[in-house]
């Protein structure tokens, strides 16, 4: 059950000003040296400049009309950082795109279906899509964070910036949830929402993947496709291990720190933070005098 005292929302949710070195990804296949778990990573980087932009605005649509001084607090974070996750994302993106992607087809798609979202939908649906897209890569982000094999073979830099990426997607996971649920409050419809949007979602991930791969001419390989179905069906695979945090949004009284997480993002603090790496910490400005 959601926290009628709304204790999750006295977290602070700040950004961090992070500074990695994507110039050094040197291969394609990035990831564990397969075309398919790399085009996957490399769709999701693809869609989040424009896709969290889309999140933030259809956040700012209600902003005026939250009452509550934390969660306005709250929403001013999500909004910090998911900004810093689209211009990280885009930076990898350039990167990516040296090594033989071609993510600005992937970004040219995805404009045409958020012009269109926003000139053919209600400010409510887009608000209840970003709640359900908050939760389901904040659940990927959960996985990633608890499952330190479902990275395994990847180059530093993109896994360092997915986890960076994962520990923020936790902290604020239920900001745009509370600003729906403070400004609509209509659960039956974000539920209808979901069942879309997972749908969507599904057919987008492949999608992108597929173009990706066929764009680099390495996509005929039958054992690195089976490696990522097994990576991603398999026993202990994502996607089967998402099911029940999943359907956890339908059940009543829901909210998204109903399954914790807190201790995930002190674990990534401790096993998985790089201080060098963040703008803000005194390792960085060791190394970077002005």
């Amino acid at each position: 059950m959601a926290d009628s005292n709304f204790e999750h929302q006295k977290l602070s949710i700040k950004p961090r000003h992070m500074d990695f070195p994507f110039g050094t990804l040197k291969k394609l296949k990035f990831f564990d040296d397969n075309i398919y778990k790399s085009c996957f990573m490399a769709g999701l980087s693809a869609s989040f400049p424009l896709g969290e932009a889309e999140f933030l605005d259809s956040v700012r649509n209600f902003r005026d009309k939250i009452e509550n001084p934390d969660l306005k607090q709250q929403v001013k974070g999500f909004i910090g950082q998911e900004a810093h996750h689209s211009r990280q994302h885009q930076f990898v993106n350039s990167e990516l795109d040296r090594l033989g992607y071609r993510t600005d087809k992937i970004e040219k798609d995805l404009k045409k279906e958020i012009t269109k979202l926003v000139t053919k939908q209600t400010q409510q649906f887009r608000l209840a899509y970003t709640v359900c897209s908050e939760h389901i890569t904040a659940i990927m982000a959960e996985y990633a964070l608890n499952e330190p094999a479902f990275l395994e073979g990847m180059d530093a830099p993109m896994k360092d910036l997915l986890l960076w990426h994962s520990v923020e997607e936790i902290e604020h996971k239920s900001v745009a949830f509370d600003v729906y649920m403070e400004v609509v409050g209509d659960v039956k419809y974000l539920n209808k929402t979901m069942k879309i949007a997972i749908i969507i979602m599904h057919l987008h991930f492949t999608q992108r993947m597929f173009k990706l791969a066929f764009n680099t001419n390495k996509w005929a390989s039958f054992k690195e496709f089976a490696g990522f179905i097994s990576w991603m069906f398999g026993k202990g695979g994502m996607w089967r291990s998402l099911r029940q945090p999943y359907k956890n949004f339908y059940k009543e009284g829901f909210h998204p720190w109903d399954n914790g997480g807190l201790e995930l993002i002190e674990k990534w603090q401790l096993q998985y933070a790089h201080p060098e790496q963040n703008k803000d910490s005194t390792e960085y400005q060791m190394g970077h005098p002005a």
